[in-house]
């Protein structure tokens, strides 16, 4: 989903395009399951809506249906995604539409699970339903851009937030805290938490920074919804004294190898911590293939030099969040990538392309994301 601009907007449809609003309200409570909003619609005029609000919770349709009661006979309704029709910790959804009476479905996209693609909606034609899909289904490709990617890759969608002064510098000094960005980058990067699956930091950035990892007001009172927050650390355990751990307001999981040291996972254990491993050989990938499969489909990293040097070589970056300060850091400070250049025949090759820029306060904020295929074509016959 966009940070700064309204992914709804381009929804023609007034109805769908409520049900895609109101499903965006899940967003980082949901995972594993996709977000999804329903609005029941009878001669013109709203009589119920809802959306999934967290995974184990009723379904989107369910809600929406409870809301409508009998007024949902002979209504439409519009859903985001293909109704269910298996039963898991909740009931089908297809059935429960069929039940309520309705006599139109409108469904934004097609449910890519095969045990779920075309049964739904084929369900709901089969019991004399009228059926329709969106004419784009991009806008709720995109509102489930972290699941769908989670289903294709079995790794979560990969968020990293980097913090730079204006040459380009994550901090003033070598393994020692320093904040560079003021109150308006401190604003992004809470509103990136609220909006996320679990957040991260490397090892070294614990071991530096110290963060808690929790969102919080500009009063610095503790929200109620808070991610899970993850240390990624192959071999080098955190301490079980530093604060992330002390602060209980949300869990917290360490991603290890099997490499690391059993005594010191077993102290982060002991602080309530749960562990997570992956084999030393897989590096960040089996880290990341390991949140995945416990059901996290999107993570915000708050990437130190090493950890965003490892995944921009990796490729695993889906979106870079770069929050500039400004002030100049100096011949001192540490450099923020430590690999080679992304060239070509002395030419810079950018592998990533803006999206999205912001100003906050008096700090700028700018998106990335991976350039495609039919974008670098179009710049082959770049002229100088």
């Amino acid at each position: 989903m966009s940070l700064f601009s309204d992914d709804a907007s381009v929804i023609a449809e007034p109805f769908l395009r409520r049900a895609f609003t109101l499903a965006q309200r899940g967003s980082g409570s949901v995972s594993p399951n996709p977000m999804v909003g329903c609005v029941v619609v009878r001669d013109g005029v709203v009589v119920g809506e809802g959306y999934h609000v967290r995974a184990g919770a009723p379904h989107a349709e369910a809600v929406a249906l409870a809301a409508a009661g009998e007024r949902a006979s002979g209504a439409t309704a519009y859903v985001t995604l293909e109704p269910c029709t298996h039963y898991g910790k909740t009931p089908p959804c297809a059935a429960a539409l069929i039940k309520s009476g309705v006599v139109r479905v409108v469904i934004g996209m097609r449910d890519p699970n095969l045990s779920v693609s075309g049964g739904g909606a084929e369900a709901l034609a089969e019991a004399g339903i009228e059926v329709s899909f969106a004419a784009d289904e991009s806008p709720f490709r995109t509102l489930n851009e972290t699941w769908l990617h989670r289903l294709e890759t079995g790794r979560p969608f990969v968020r990293v937030k980097l913090a730079l002064t204006l040459d380009g510098r994550p901090a003033l000094y070598a393994s020692r805290r320093a904040r560079v960005t003021g109150a308006g980058g401190a604003s992004v990067t809470m509103e990136l938490r609220a909006r996320c699956t679990a957040v991260a930091v490397g090892a070294a950035t614990l071991r530096v920074d110290d963060p808690v990892l929790t969102v919080r007001d500009t009063d610095n009172r503790t929200a109620v919804r808070q991610p899970t927050r993850v240390i990624l650390s192959r071999t080098s355990v955190p301490s079980s004294s530093a604060r992330v751990f002390a602060a209980s307001s949300a869990p917290v999981i360490l991603v290890t190898s099997d490499g690391a040291n059993p005594a010191a996972v077993a102290a982060v254990e002991g602080v309530g911590a749960q562990v997570l491993r992956y084999r030393y050989a897989d590096g960040i990938g089996g880290a990341l293939r390991a949140l995945a499969e416990y059901g996290v489909d999107d993570v915000l990293i708050e990437a130190g030099p090493t950890m965003a040097s490892t995944l921009w070589t990796s490729r695993l970056i889906n979106e870079l969040i770069v929050v500039h300060a400004g002030g100049m850091g100096g011949n001192a400070a540490p450099p923020l990538f430590m690999g080679g250049p992304d060239a070509s025949e002395g030419d810079l090759v950018a592998s990533m392309r803006a999206i999205e820029a912001c100003i906050r306060g008096e700090d700028a904020i700018t998106v990335w994301r991976p350039r495609s295929r039919a974008h670098a074509t179009a710049d082959d016959g770049r002229s100088s």
